[in-house]
């Protein structure tokens, strides 16, 4: 999966296994306006398995007053995300596609922000049961094939489990955003 797609409609289908989402937005613009990135020129890139970058893509970072970030690339719709940090250079994040809300975990400064979609197969058992037995996640299918995220207290604990590297990131997607080159180039694929 491209993680070009982030910056059209659709990036990632709600059929991905396990993913985290919502129907109504957690974070807004009261808890959702942490600032991780600057507005200006931006590169989004696929990671590989080993870091390094796998084809990257120009677009515009818009920050509105609001908060929210808009990840605007031609001739596509805008994308918005909001951010709430979590602890030093981490951030739980989420993007609104389509019709839902998605959550990544994000680490990373203004020149370079990581992103990993945050799944709940990956997150420890024990703090997983007890986010669902506490109500702030809910499950359809004891295989987790989707979780939805329904408090904030349960969007950051998911979060903070990928910050401590607690949650075993396994076949998700991840990508990276990087402020631009001054020159205007797209470093090439590795």
């Amino acid at each position: 999966m491209h993680a070009l797609k982030f910056l059209g409609a659709g990036f990632v289908s709600l059929a991905l296994a396990g993913c985290l989402v919502s129907e109504a937005p957690v974070l807004d613009s009261k808890n959702g306006k942490a600032r991780p990135l600057q507005s200006g020129a931006h590169l989004v890139c696929g990671l590989t398995d080993d870091g390094a970058l796998d084809e990257c893509e120009p677009f515009v970072l818009i920050r509105e007053e609001n908060g929210a970030y808009v990840f605007v690339k031609e001739d596509e719709d805008p994308v918005r995300m909001r951010f709430r940090r979590i602890g030093r250079k981490a951030y739980a994040a989420q993007s609104a596609e389509d019709d839902a809300y998605l959550y990544y975990f994000a680490s990373g400064d203004g020149e370079r922000l990581a992103l990993t979609m945050m799944n709940c197969p990956d997150l420890p058992a024990k703090l997983r049961d007890r986010l669902i037995d506490r109500d702030h996640l809910e499950v359809e299918e004891e295989d987790f094939t989707v979780c939805t995220v329904k408090t904030l207290a349960g969007l950051t604990a998911a979060a903070k489990a990928y910050h401590r590297g607690d949650a075993v990131a396994g076949d998700t997607v991840r990508f990276v955003i990087i402020k631009a080159p001054e020159d205007g180039a797209i470093p090439p694929a590795n």
